[in-house]
């Protein structure tokens, strides 16, 4: 089996097919490496662990700011997945939620609903939950200090534990390349 050439530049989004097998590859390679990529799949447990934690205290504040917005924000250029979000997700074990076509950079996100995203906050694109516009951050803001502070304490930590497991991966790959 070819293993995965990930640091190859593709535009994710303009060629879903390709996205696809992309995607196809990476689910074999933590199947039929479950050993070596163990550490990747465990601190990608703990960045959900994290993300859930901080998902309630984002819903009180998107919830008040953003069914009031007339600048929808969840449009396609600020929700689309990275590299790094591929391998989070598909460490976790879950289904990837494939787009059903190309999307252009103004278009809505194709997981907005008229009841807000489809899909868990921990499974949604970095770039989407680290996202807060002017309006949101400034009610975020105003929350008890103690709560922001806990938001943000557990955020950066969710950032540090999401670099480690890129890292994992990274070691976990070359490590299978070195003994092909």
């Amino acid at each position: 089996m070819q293993l995965l050439e990930i640091n190859r530049e593709i535009l994710l989004w303009d060629n879903i097919r390709e996205l696809q097998i992309l995607i196809e590859r990476l689910e074999s390679l933590f199947s039929a490496n479950k050993e070596v990529f163990a550490e990747t799949k465990d601190l990608a447990h703990t960045v959900k662990e994290l993300l859930i934690k901080i998902d309630p205290f984002v819903e009180i504040y998107s919830k008040k700011v953003c069914s009031k917005c007339e600048n929808i924000c969840c449009l396609n250029k600020n929700s689309r997945y990275e590299y790094d979000d591929l391998i989070y997700v598909l460490a976790l074990g879950e289904k990837f939620p494939l787009p059903e076509r190309n999307l252009k950079d103004r278009e809505p996100c194709y997981l907005l609903t008229e009841k807000g995203c489809s899909i868990p906050r921990y499974l949604r694109p970095l770039r989407c939950n680290w996202y807060f516009c002017k309006d949101l951050l400034k009610e975020m803001e105003s929350a008890p200090a103690r709560a922001f502070r806990e938001f943000s304490n557990t955020f950066t930590l969710m950032l540090h534990k999401r670099q480690q497991m890129r890292e994992s991966f990274f070691r976990a790959l070359t490590s299978l390349q070195c003994s092909v």
